[in-house]
């Protein structure tokens, strides 16, 4: 309340002798809390089927082809070199948005044997696939009006974390 009170008799006294105030501004980065913040956006989520490290040799047909119990698998996401400098905290914050827990990358070990029929007169191979979510990730950062600026959007493909046997498909590919 003195502060006010000074400040007001101060430009009481200015405006009656004539003098002219100069009032300085704050600096932008007072004007917005926000400033140099950044957030991340998650859009146009889809469930894929990403290959796996995992396959079997190719038989032809007619005959089966199987991947034995025991075997291990790896599979890796997708995303360019922006992301991937900070794949940590997308994936953390995509985990929370989406729902579902994904990451870079994960491995493990074959719990059964899968075995389908190769048709006659083809040749094919079974191939193990992960559930993966694919979505673009846009990271913004707040500027010193508030507005905010793009500063990447990507496209990142990564697997589901669950070894749940939903999560895993099975299919011949030539």
């Amino acid at each position: 309340m003195k502060r006010r009170l000074l400040s007001s008799a101060t430009a009481i006294g200015l405006a009656l002798s004539g003098a002219t105030a100069v009032v300085s501004a704050a600096p932008a980065s007072a004007m917005c809390a926000e400033a140099g913040q950044t957030y991340y956006t998650f859009s146009s989520v889809s469930t894929v089927w990403k290959r796996t490290s995992l396959s079997s040799s190719y038989v032809k047909g007619p005959g089966s082809v199987s991947l034995t119990k025991g075997r291990t698998w790896n599979v890796q996401a997708s995303m360019t070199a922006t992301v991937s400098a900070e794949a940590g905290v997308v994936f953390a914050k995509a985990s929370t948005s989406l729902g579902i827990t994904v990451g870079a990358g994960y491995s493990g070990t074959q719990s059964f044997t899968y075995t389908l029929n190769v048709p006659s007169g083809q040749t094919k191979r079974l191939q193990q696939y992960k559930a993966s979510k694919k979505f673009v990730v846009t990271k913004k950062r707040y500027t010193s009006t508030c507005s905010s600026v793009v500063v990447y959007s990507s496209t990142v493909t990564a697997p589901v974390k669950s070894t749940a046997d939903r999560y895993f498909m099975y299919a011949l590919v030539s």
